[in-house]
């Protein structure tokens, strides 16, 4: 209490942050508009502090450790906003990145989870959010939720282990901004720190860098003579004595000449390059070896504050390391805009393949599909254009595998489907309507950009057959199980709050 104190009356701004920690939840400060994790809880300081052994014996583990996560896009109660999923996986690769050096790898345990609701959808406050974690999370997962923090001015935070909602071996998770979720931004690596364990560098000592008994000293030397006091780094500020002494709790740019002194007058200088200060995404390039050791030794034991996130078996992904060869369309080949068909072999161990167009250097769409064709419907291409098209075989360990070179294409005039393409009608067209199990079923006129529902009920009423995933596209090739008895069969299509029915004759 006499430390909290002594801080305290140093300075109006910890006071503030003091009363914003304990009445709302884990924010840091209004003024830095960037992270919502507050300082590290004493228990977390404390669990730091018992790894000093650990980083003195300098053990090198070799062993890669695979964590698994779990994704959850928020959209509002009618399922609009939210992110690609393409746009999620490229998200974890450069996670993969960020954490590869210390040989911790992240894996997808399932694909994208979808949370339609708008309490969560840009909430502005942590209550909501805090539902949404203990009502959403998966056990023994990292739970990572993409949504708008725009209203709470945020672009990400995270709980420490052993803290916020969730239960035991769920505890916590990461919630993330769109804003702040770009491929190559450095918010996720950020939070991740948090969620295993990392305090910000400045966390302590930005409080007040005079304070003896919290703020840690530049030195490193455990010997000084007096009057000089010697190193507290394992001790005070974030409990690490292999990133310099750090006090600059707000957003900052590099190269920085911002300084200040510590008890022993010496000049704190803090270091821009670690993903745990406050500089700017593109002054962060790593984690400290110590930093590194900490968020490995919070992981790989069944002891450990987050060892639970070992306990299942890591699934073992096979290693993708080439492209898929394209069948169609290939250089100079043409299309028809509305009925463009793309066409690829299947290479082993991907479970979906990524497929992105391009006019000149714009990305026109970028989905992901399970099967080795892609029927682009609707009005996604033009006619009389050139285009060029990439492709890669992915799955939920392998998020960063090779794209294809890039081939271009040319499209032909517009060709109507029928009459209903003709008319611009709002209802789905779905063809043919006489085909034998095991065909492929089109399906065109979708809502991009929002989930679909099909179900097959027989003449007795009974579900015999249901798909249900996130549709990008306008159009759908679906292929119809092939174990079905002949006969007439009703299908629905449920997208966006409508539905349509179909009748459908199953040939023998």
């Amino acid at each position: 209490m006499k430390n909290l104190l002594f801080s305290a009356l140093s300075t109006i701004r910890f006071g503030i942050l003091i009363l914003l920690w304990v009445f709302h939840g884990p924010t840091w400060t209004a003024q830095a508009q960037v992270c919502g994790t507050g300082p590290a809880p004493a228990n977390n300081l404390s669990y730091l502090e018992s790894l000093i052994p650990h980083y003195q014996a300098q053990t090198e583990d070799t062993n890669w450790i695979r964590l698994p996560v779990t994704a959850h896009v928020v959209r509002s109660s009618s399922g609009f906003g939210g992110m690609t999923e393409t746009a999620v996986y490229a998200t974890i690769c450069n996670l993969n990145e960020r954490f590869a050096s210390g040989r911790i790898s992240f894996y997808l345990s399932e694909r994208i989870r979808y949370i339609n609701n708008t309490a969560y959808y840009g909430a502005t406050s942590y209550g909501p959010l805090g539902t949404m974690i203990d009502q959403e999370n998966i056990a023994r997962t990292i739970n990572i939720y993409y949504t708008d923090l725009s209203g709470m001015g945020l672009c990400g935070f995270a709980y420490y282990p052993l803290s916020g909602p969730g239960g035991f071996q769920n505890d916590g998770a990461i919630v993330m901004s769109f804003g702040c979720s770009q491929p190559n931004g450095t918010t996720l690596a950020h939070e991740m720190g948090h969620y295993l364990s990392l305090p910000h560098t400045f966390d302590q000592t930005s409080n007040n860098p005079l304070d003896p008994n919290d703020a840690e000293r530049v030195t490193r030397n455990f010997n000084e003579v007096a009057p000089r006091l010697s190193a507290n780094c394992f001790t005070a500020g974030d409990r690490f004595c292999d990133t310099p002494s750090d006090f600059i709790a707000g957003r900052w740019s590099c190269p920085s000449s911002r300084t200040t002194l510590d008890l022993n007058n010496d000049v704190m200088k803090p270091d821009s390059s670690y993903y745990m200060s406050y500089s700017n995404d593109n002054c962060m390039s790593r984690f400290s070896e110590q930093q590194m050791m900490a968020m490995r030794a919070t992981v790989n034991s069944t002891n450990a504050p987050r060892g639970y996130l070992t306990l299942n078996p890591y699934p073992n992904f096979p290693a993708i390391t080439s492209y898929p060869a394209k069948f169609f369309p290939q250089i100079t080949d043409t299309v028809v805009p509305n009925n463009a068909l793309f066409r690829w072999a299947p290479i082993n161990g991907a479970s979906l393949y990524q497929i992105k167009i391009f006019q000149f250097n714009v990305n026109v769409f970028d989905t992901l599909v399970e099967d080795t064709f892609y029927h682009a419907l609707g009005n996604r291409l033009r006619g009389m254009r050139q285009y060029s098209w990439i492709i890669r075989g992915i799955n939920g360990g392998n998020l960063c595998t090779p794209f294809s070179p890039r081939d271009s294409f040319y499209t032909s005039t517009y060709v109507f489907a029928g009459v209903n393409d003709a008319l611009n009608t709002s209802k789905p067209i779905v063809y043919p309507t006489a085909l034998s199990a095991g065909d492929l079923l089109t399906l065109e006129g979708l809502q991009a950009g929002t989930p679909i529902l099909l179900t097959l009920r027989d003449p007795l009423g009974r579900n015999v057959w249901s798909f249900q995933d996130y549709n990008e596209d306008e159009g759908r090739l679906i292929k119809v199980p092939g174990d079905l008895p002949f006969g007439h069969y009703l299908l629905t299509c449920q997208q966006a709050g409508r539905g349509y029915a179909y009748r459908l004759l199953l040939k023998p």
